[in-house]
Parts: C-alpha cells; sequence; structure tokens
C-alpha cells in the first residue's frame, strides 16, 4: 500500500522546532585515550612494483604489509586461489597490474591522496586517519573492553570494499571508495549498482572515519541472524545511535549516508514512519524479504515518499533506542548492544513518535 506523501509532511515545521531546541550535551573528554594507528600505503607500493622481478617483490611487500597482503592477494585480487600454482598466480598479477582500469584507478587515487615527500601516509591520508582514529577514541569511551585496531593499510582495487578488518583486527581502506564527486563512478560501468546514485554519494572523504567505524562496530556488534523487522530495525537503530557518539562533530546526515534533505525528511516523518508500520502489520514481520527491503540501502523506502531514503525505518529503531536510553540513564553501551530483543528496548523505551 502506497502511503500518500502530504502524510508526512505536515511533521516538518513541528520537527525543525523541536530540533532548534534541543540541547545535545557536549561529548566526552577521551584526551585521554590514546590510539596508536600507524598507516601503510599498500597502494602506492603495488602501483610501483617492479613486474620484471615481481616474485621478489611481492616478498618484500610480505614483509612490510604482514598479513594485509596475503588477504589482498586472497581475497581481492585472488592471485594465491588454492587452484593457482605460484606460476600462474604471477601471470593473474602481471595481468592485473597491466590492466588499464587498474592504472586509472591507481593515477585517480594518487592524484587524489598523494603520498608524503617521504613516501609517508600523505597530508590528506593522514588527515583521515586523524579523524578515524579520533572516533576510535571515542569508541574506546564507550566500549572500553573492545580491541581498536592499531594498523590501518590503504589499497585499491577495482571498486571491491570500502573497508574491511583482517589479521589479528588491524583494518583497510580502499581509497577508491573516497574520490569525491569528481570522480565519475559511473564512467566506469553505468550498469554497476554499486555505483547507483544512493550509494556513490557517500564515496566522499568526509565519510571515510564513518564506514570505517561501522566495520569495526559491526565486527564487535554484528547483526541477528533471525528475527523480525522490529529486531533489525532497533539493531540498525543501535548502530546509530553508537556512530553518532563515535562521531559528535561530524553532520548527522554524514553518519546516516543520506543527503541533507533526507536527513530533514526523517527528522520529519518519525510519527507517519510508525505509523505505516503499524498500519501494514510490518514490526513483527518475519519475513527476510520484507526485512530487507526495509532496512537495507535503496533510492527510497517503499511504500513511502520518493524523498525518504532508504531504510528510513533504522532511523525510527534510533528514536526507540535513544528512548529507551533515556529512560535507562544507567544501561551501558555493551549492555544496551547485548539486547537482541527488539520488543524488550521497545516496551522499556515507552516509546512515543514525535
Amino acid at each position: 500500500m502506497k502511503v500518500s506523501r502530504h502524510l508526512f509532511l505536515p511533521f516538518l515545521l513541528l520537527s525543525a522546532l523541536l530540533t532548534g531546541c534541543s540541547n545535545e550535551p557536549s561529548p566526552p573528554d577521551v584526551s585521554d585515550l590514546p590510539v596508536d594507528l600507524t598507516v601503510l600505503r599498500f597502494d602506492r607500493a603495488l602501483a610501483s612494483l617492479d613486474t620484471s622481478r615481481l616474485t621478489e617483490e611481492v616478498r618484500e611487500l610480505d614483509t612490510h604489509f604482514g598479513s594485509f597482503t596475503d588477504a589482498f592477494f586472497t581475497h581481492l585480487v585472488p592471485v594465491r586461489r588454492g587452484d593457482f600454482s605460484p606460476a600462474e598466480g604471477e601471470r593473474v598479477l602481471r595481468a592485473y597490474l597491466s590492466y588499464p582500469l587498474t592504472a586509472r584507478v591507481d593515477s585517480t587515487v594518487l592524484a587524489h591522496f598523494p603520498p608524503g615527500a617521504d613516501g609517508g601516509a600523505g597530508t590528506q591520508v593522514q588527515g583521515l586517519a586523524d579523524e578515524f582514529a579520533r572516533g576510535l577514541q571515542y569508541y574506546r569511551y564507550y566500549v572500553p573492553e573492545a580491541p581498536v585496531p592499531d594498523t590501518l593499510v590503504t589499497f585499491d582495487t577495482h571498486f571491491e570494499l570500502a573497508a574491511f578488518l583482517y589479521g589479528d583486527g588491524q583494518i583497510a581502506a580502499g581509497l577508491d571508495f573516497f574520490l569525491g564527486p569528481d570522480f565519475n563512478y559511473t564512467q566506469v560501468n553505468p550498469e554497476e549498482p554499486i555505483f547507483s546514485q544512493y550509494l556513490r554519494q557517500s564515496y566522499t572523504p568526509e565519510h571515510f572515519a564513518g564506514k570505517l567505524l561501522r566495520v569495526v562496530v559491526e565486527d564487535r556488534f554484528p547483526p541477528p541472524r533471525t528475527g523480525r523487522l522490529l529486531d533489525y530495525l532497533i539493531y540498525e537503530g543501535k548502530k546509530l545511535y553508537l556512530l553518532e557518539l563515535l562521531q559528535p562533530e561530524t553532520p548527522e546526515d554524514v553518519v546516516y549516508e543520506v543527503t541533507e534533505e533526507q536527513m530533514e525528511w526523517l527528522r520529519g516523518n518519525e510519527t507517519p514512519i510508525y505509523a505505516y508500520l503499524q498500519r501494514e502489520d510490518l514490526l513483527y514481520t518475519t519475513d527476510v524479504s520484507k526485512i530487507q527491503k526495509y532496512t537495507r540501502p535503496a533510492p527510497y523506502t517503499p511504500g513511502m515518499p520518493a524523498e525518504s531514503p532508504g531504510g528510513a525505518v533504522n532511523y525510527l529503531g534510533r528514536q526507540i533506542v535513544a528512548a529507551y536510553l533515556a529512560a535507562h540513564p544507567d544501561t551501558s553501551i555493551s549492555d544496551l548492544m547485548a539486547i537482541a530483543d527488539g520488543q524488550e528496548i521497545l516496551s522499556g523505551a515507552r516509546y512515543k513518535p514525535r
């Protein structure tokens, strides 16, 4: 059932007034929680390989980058597949390095993120790493028992992954996912779903820290394997709430990976979103396809106006979580994340949508 957009619009002014009157507490002082983050530029090392002596060059990569090299060559550029001999793997790597798209991505990444004069991280990458490290300081404050990465490796491929954990909890970032609006991703392949507008709007340096922090949070607090839509939207709400805490100076639209206009739409339509889920009897559905449809990224949320972002119900989850914490102020973030039953949080929140 399609919901009329007129149901959603009257709440915009009220939301703006409520937002303008809010008095958010200052973020905690985390200066005494140092995070030592070493930044390694695998992208530059790979691009500068001497293909006439690949065996020796790759061995040097193994020495310098440790387990990341094996992860990269096993999963991203799979030259170490079990069915490849060393000679076959070397031929595949040579072909990858000489492929035109590889050279194009490498040159674009280099232009956006040049290394330092000494071959180090470079000003741009170091700035992004510092922002991520700041988020890790807040992470240590709110989840003190959780380990944090001490190594950040940057790489680029043919747009495989924006970030992932490897080895003993270290993290890697694909710089090809942070080139910003100046790079036309659709020219690479206009049919590729990962280059859709609703996804590529977050392929900017401003989203770097947030995307990496999402990976850290999701690894520590994975999503439910089964459950109702309520359980999933509460999980996503908990994650959004924590990501806000980890990025207190970052605009909400960047944290939520939506546009400013979509963020305003969310703020103004909390009540209609909740009413829609109740009217369509969706909160307690266990239909996996429906759960994915309503919680995953998309151009807009099904059944809601085109102005809505995909996953609009996750914002509702965030609001329910905020209400729960207001009603239970002694609940730690770790304790909150451990509550798997969305109904427990909804009931404990005494939630009333605004």
